[in-house]
């Protein structure tokens, strides 16, 4: 068993994982993808937290039965060349629910009441109460793309904030919507009547870029539109021109088109931009909830009753048998 890249790993989680097989662990990420396959080489079951995982670590690992992401997404994982390979491979759904939600309002609570300017503006020695005009969330009107478990969070945080929330989704609830007080709506009305707008979708082939020139167009010009959830999802350099042009007012952005940005990345240096380094999910709560649920999913695989796994079909194929 291999843990290939680093993970949070409190002594008595690793006690629990050495007690499964064999465990070599690297607290350092692999410099390279050769690196990366030279650890997982002789492995049956790895571990795996932040590095992608494409077709070439499969053909490179022929005793490879399993692999378990500390990480909900995904998709930078070759899951059909997994398949074909017979490796399982499992997923934490929904550790970080709570703290992606929160990290929203941190972002935005931000942005509004210009906090990261106030801060630096103290630091220089000067001291304004005047300077920094902010705007409130009670009375304005959330839009939510993707009501899944962290968009329909949102939508409940967003109602304790006192706002109105719109919602878009591929396949909207009414019952829910009734129940929890948010009004379903085309993407348009969305863009049209939102102050805010936050992303909560998967990143597909249709989401991809979804939030482009044209969007930009429909929004509010006071509109800020958080992003947590991923980068691709919005069009990174029609991004960029809503922004010069002020065709809206500013982003929070968690997530980016290429991670880390490139060094000249316009983002990095306007001013209407806050920004964090893909960090939503990280808090002591949720990291110790991901590391338990990694933990649970390499215990079902080898006791015969995998869980959380993402392409089932390969279970089929996997030997399901032997010492990790």
């Amino acid at each position: 068993m291999v843990v290939a890249d680093p993970i949070y790993l409190p002594e008595n989680y690793q006690e629990r994982l050495e007690k499964l097989g064999n465990v070599r662990i690297y607290d350092t990420p692999p410099g390279s993808l050769e690196e990366l396959k030279s650890r997982v080489l002789d492995a049956d079951i790895a571990v795996v937290s932040h590095c992608a995982i494409p077709e070439d670590i499969f053909l490179a690992a022929p005793d490879l039965k399993f692999i378990t992401l500390e990480r909900t997404g995904y998709d930078d994982v070759d899951i059909e060349a997994a398949t074909r390979a017979g490796v399982a491979v499992a997923n934490a759904p929904g550790y970080s629910n709570e703290a992606v939600s929160e990290h929203v309002f941190a972002l935005l609570l931000a942005y509004i009441r210009r906090v990261t300017e106030a801060d630096r503006w103290m630091r220089e020695g000067r001291f304004d109460c005047f300077r920094f005009k902010g705007r409130e969330l009670q009375g304005k009107t959330m839009g939510i793309m993707g009501t899944g478990r962290i968009g329909t969070r949102v939508i409940e945080l967003s109602k304790c904030f006192g706002m109105e929330v719109l919602a878009y989704d591929y396949n909207p609830s009414g019952e829910r919507a009734r129940k929890m007080g948010y009004k379903n709506v085309s993407l348009d009305e969305l863009y049209k009547y939102s102050d805010f707008i936050s992303i909560h979708l998967p990143l597909t082939f249709d989401t991809e870029s979804l939030i482009d020139d044209e969007a930009f167009n429909k929004m509010k010009r006071n509109c800020v539109i958080v992003n947590t959830a991923r980068g691709r999802i919005i069009d990174e350099d029609a991004l960029i021109r809503a922004l010069r042009n002020r065709k809206i007012a500013g982003a929070c952005l968690d997530v980016f088109a290429i991670e880390p940005p490139r060094i000249n990345n316009p983002l990095l240096k306007m001013d209407n931009v806050i920004l964090t380094p893909h960090s939503g999910y990280n808090t002591v709560e949720a990291m110790e909830k991901c590391t338990r649920i990694t933990i649970e999913n390499i215990e079902a695989f080898l006791s015969g009753k995998p869980k959380n796994i993402i392409n089932p079909e390969a279970i089929d194929y996997s030997a399901m048998k032997g010492e990790a």
